[in-house]
């Protein structure tokens, strides 16, 4: 069986949307969810701002996809921390822990969402991703690696250790739609 990655094109813009779903569990739909209003369709609105809005930290331009032959199996959201950035405005309230998380890291190449489909997890397929983005952020000059991870996570939280990441920062995390989310946050 055959693992490639490659960069995501316009045609994947719902396979991104669903990995960087999976990845925040369910905190990106209740963003979808408000922004297709009560008439429209939340998957519709996902895809439009993974392919249309550069401002949010998941547009398809910063996602790659790991495929199991030919299949999409899972993916990797992520990019450089521009010194410059600030947080992100525009996000409820309940995004405000993640995107101080993730804008903490200057100068590195943070990992905002990594995710495999559950009928393709323990295949070595999130160890692969995670060894693309340290080839991506080499070649773009970064400082390293960062990445959020929630506190309830162990099966995350156990890789990214044994690969040799270290607890840096902690929030706690807000509530939002009907989960009351993890205790914390940490990178």
């Amino acid at each position: 069986m055959a693992i490639t990655i490659r960069a995501a094109e316009r045609n994947d813009a719902l396979h991104v949307a669903a990995l960087i779903d999976l990845a925040g569990h369910g905190i990106e739909a209740e963003f979808w969810k408000a922004k297709a209003g009560p008439d429209g369709s939340l998957l519709v609105a996902a895809r439009q701002l993974v392919l249309a809005d550069t401002g949010v930290p998941y547009h398809l331009s910063r996602a790659w996809l790991v495929l199991r032959d030919e299949d999409v199996a899972g993916g990797l959201i992520g990019g450089l921390v521009d010194p410059s950035d600030d947080v992100p405005t525009g996000f409820p309230d309940y995004f405000a822990p993640l995107l101080e998380l993730e804008s903490f890291a200057s100068g590195y190449w943070a990992v905002i969402g990594i995710a495999i489909y559950p009928e393709y997890r323990g295949q070595g397929l999130a160890r692969e991703l995670l060894a693309h983005a340290e080839a991506t952020a080499r070649a773009a000059g970064a400082r390293g690696l960062s990445l959020v991870v929630e506190d309830a996570n162990l099966t995350a939280l156990s890789l990214y250790q044994s690969l040799g990441f270290e607890e840096r920062q902690r929030r706690a995390w807000l509530a939002y739609g009907e989960r009351g989310g993890p205790v914390s946050g940490c990178c």
